[in-house]
């Protein structure tokens, strides 16, 4: 049970499961599939994340040491590298081979080239990509974007509303990995890491994140105001928006303190996403 617990921490499975919603919200906002067709697609997004996680605990190690990442199974030598590196090779084999028994099913080769690209992406960022200057934090906030568009891809259908919800999560997950890497400039340094924070200042990053969750803020009332979406003048959907804005906003003002909890505020964030995709949900739905 503990091993299993460590391995989920490795996995960041809740992350995986999030990422696995935003296909099936994807998929629901692009006019439903089948319950096959869907559960395959939640599984690509789940495996091929896990794996990619699995493999960035190995990778970074070292890092998160010196960052004292106790939250990580590696550092508390709760798992063995070795056990980490076949976790994440199998967690990504099972991605691709969902995403290709979707492409067999819904006979779409897009679905398992955008699975296979994702795969290989996720490789490169553990191994070399997070290393580049603002490319790592692009890449992860493409990561939380295109799990909609790979659930519209399967149900066949992309409209404005779906191309938003993606923009925002894009806008924000950026903000985060901005964030992120404030708090781990000791950890990066050992890796040589070019973030933001390390290159252009402490102060420089936090306005670059404030800039990113402040655009995302005004981009979530954008459907809103579109006739051709099913969130136009939606009260339900405008009052959970409201939600997710002001955690948002709340988070800009903590972020500007002179003591920050990093660890907090990123958990704040993610109680803003759930709470945004919640409003996409019931617009879709009522």
């Amino acid at each position: 049970m503990v091993k299993l617990k460590a391995v989920w921490e490795l996995t960041r499975c809740e992350h995986g499961v999030m990422y696995g919603i935003g296909v099936l919200i994807g998929i629901l906002l692009g006019g439903g599939s089948t319950i096959i067709a869907a559960i395959l697609g939640f599984l690509t997004a789940l495996f091929i994340q896990a794996g990619t996680f699995a493999l960035n605990d190995y990778c970074d190690l070292d890092s998160d040491i010196a960052n004292n990442r106790l939250d990580r199974p590696l550092v508390r030598g709760a798992l063995s590298k070795e056990l980490a590196f076949m976790v994440a090779c199998v967690a990504t084999l099972l991605g691709i081979l969902a995403s290709f028994v979707l492409t067999l099913l819904m006979g779409e080769l897009t679905l398992f080239l955008v699975a296979s690209l994702l795969a290989a992406l996720g490789i490169l960022y553990d191994l070399k990509m997070k290393e580049l200057l603002v490319v790592s934090n692009l890449y992860i906030a493409f990561t939380m974007a295109v799990p909609f568009i790979y659930g519209g891809l399967i149900a066949g259908y992309i409209d404005e509303g779906l191309l938003t919800l993606a923009f925002i999560a894009l806008l924000t997950g950026f903000g985060r990995e901005v964030m992120k890497d404030i708090a781990d400039m000791e950890g990066d340094a050992l890796r040589g890491v070019k973030s933001i924070a390390r290159v252009y200042g402490i102060r420089t990053a936090k306005l670059v994140t404030t800039i990113s969750y402040a655009s995302a803020a005004g981009l979530s009332v954008v459907p809103f105001f579109l006739p051709a979406t099913n969130y136009y003048l939606d009260p339900v959907f405008m009052t959970l928006v409201g939600g997710t804005d002001i955690l948002l906003v709340h988070t800009i003002v903590m972020l500007w303190n002179r003591e920050v909890d990093y660890m907090r505020l990123r958990q704040e964030t993610l109680i803003a996403i759930a709470i945004g995709l919640l409003a996409f949900v019931c617009g879709a739905i009522y």
